[in-house]
C-alpha cells in the first residue's frame, strides 16, 4: 500500500493529518502547534499545543488559549500519531515537533539554532523520514562567527563607550535576543536599563525560573535616568527620543543580517552591527538536512534557493513558499524592509 502523506499544504498553512495538527498557523479551524512565542508564530486558534514556557509567554503576549501543555521529551498520543517536543534552542520555550506515525516520522524544526542558548537546552538534529525546516539564513554568506567572539565584541563595545562617557545602546527585539543580550551584559558586570517591552519579557523569564546571573543589575527604562548604564532597547526605537535624546551614545545592533551585503545601508546610524543570531546559520542548516537522514526535506521561512542548494548536494528538497502564518510582521521586519532578504518567513532574528 502507498504511504499516507505526512504533510499537507492547506489554505491555513502546513498541516499534519495523522496528528490533526497545523504548524504555527496564525489561525486554523483545528489545533495548532505553536513552536515559540514570537509574534509571527503566535496563534489565534481556539486550541494550541506548546511547551509550558511558550504557553506562559504566549498568554502574556496574545492572551490565553485552550492549551495542551507538553514538556520537552514527553510523548503524547495526538490523533493517530505520537508527538513529542524537543528543544529548538531558539528562545525560551521554543520547540521542534516530532510526529511518529505508522507511515513514518515527520519533524518540524520551527525557528531553531544548534548553538547554545542560555535559556534553552541545546538543540539536536532529529532523525526522521520527512523534515520541515526553517531556512532563514539559507545562503552561504550567512556563516556566523562563534558566539563567544561576538559576545566578546559586544563587551568591548560597551566598555569603550563607557570609557568615552557615552551611553552604550544595544538594539535587540523584545523576546529572545533581548534576554540573551541581558544575560551576557549582566554576567559581565554591566548595569542595564531596559525598554518596557524587553523588561516585561524579562520578568516572565524570572517567573518561569530563568533569572539573570549578575553581578550587573537591570531595571526598566525611566527617562533621564540612564546614567552610566547600558540602554537595551528594541530596534524600532533607534530613531526615537529615547535613543536620539541621549547626550552622547554609541549604538550596536544585534542581528544575523549583519552579514547581508547591504547591512551598512540598512543600519545607518549604528556604530556596530553584530551577527549575533538565534537562528541556524547556513552551515547548521545544511548539517541538519544531511544528518536528519530525511528522504524528503521541505524548506520554509527563507530563500527558495536553499532547497536548490540542497538538491545540488543530493538531498531531495522542496521549498513550500509563503503561507498565511508568514504574513505577520514582528519587531525586526520593519528594520529589514529595504533589504532583499528572504522573501518568505519571519525576521525575528
Amino acid at each position: 500500500m502507498p504511504l499516507e502523506p505526512l504533510l499537507q499544504v492547506t489554505p491555513h498553512g502546513l498541516y499534519v493529518p495523522a496528528a490533526d495538527l497545523y504548524l504555527d498557523a496564525r489561525w486554523a479551524p483545528g489545533t495548532v502547534f505553536v513552536s515559540h512565542a514570537h509574534s509571527d508564530h503566535c496563534s489565534k486558534a481556539d486550541r494550541i499545543v506548546c511547551t509550558p514556557e511558550t504557553a506562559a509567554l504566549h498568554a502574556a503576549r496574545r492572551g490565553r488559549r485552550d492549551t495542551l501543555v507538553l514538556p520537552l521529551g514527553e510523548v503524547v498520543r495526538c490523533g493517530n500519531a505520537d508527538i513529542v517536543l524537543h528543544s529548538a534552542g531558539h528562545c525560551l520555550g521554543a520547540a521542534m515537533l516530532e510526529v511518529r506515525t505508522a507511515d513514518g516520522v515527520l519533524v518540524y524544526t520551527g525557528d531553531y539554532k544548534l548553538r547554545p542558548n542560555p535559556f534553552a537546552p541545546l538543540a539536536t538534529i532529529l532523525r526522521c523520514d520527512e523534515l520541515v525546516m526553517e531556512c532563514t539564513f539559507g545562503e552561504p554568506r550567512y556563516v556566523f562567527p562563534p558566539d563567544e567572539l561576538l559576545i566578546g565584541e559586544l563587551v568591548s563595545f560597551v566598555e569603550h563607550a563607557l570609557a568615552d562617557d557615552a551611553t552604550p545602546v544595544v538594539l535587540a527585539y523584545a523576546l529572545g535576543k533581548g534576554q540573551e543580550a541581558l544575560y551576557h551584559l549582566t554576567s559581565h558586570g554591566f548595569d542595564v536599563m531596559l525598554h518596557g517591552a524587553i523588561a516585561n519579557m524579562c520578568r516572565e523569564h524570572v517567573e518561569l525560573g530563568h533569572p539573570f546571573p549578575g553581578p550587573g543589575l537591570w531595571t526598566r527604562y525611566r527617562r533621564g535616568e540612564v546614567g552610566r548604564r547600558v540602554l537595551l532597547t528594541t530596534p524600532s526605537t533607534r530613531k526615537t527620543a529615547m535613543v536620539q535624546g541621549l547626550p552622547k551614545r554609541r549604538i550596536v545592533h544585534l542581528t544575523g543580517w549583519a552579514l547581508h551585503p547591504g547591512a551598512h545601508n540598512i543600519y545607518k546610524g549604528c556604530d556596530l552591527v553584530l551577527p549575533l543570531s538565534d537562528h541556524a546559520d547556513y552551515a547548521e542548516l545544511v548539517r541538519t538536512a544531511r544528518e536528519s537522514g530525511a528522504r524528503k526535506v521541505y524548506t520554509v521561512h527563507g530563500p527558495e534557493s536553499f532547497s536548490g542548494r540542497l538538491r545540488a548536494l543530493g538531498i531531495d528538497a522542496e521549498h513550500l513558499g509563503s503561507h498565511p502564518q508568514d504574513l505577520c510582521e514582528d519587531e525586526e521586519t520593519a528594520e529589514l524592509a529595504p533589504a532583499p532578504a528572504p522573501a518568505q518567513g519571519s525576521l525575528d532574528l
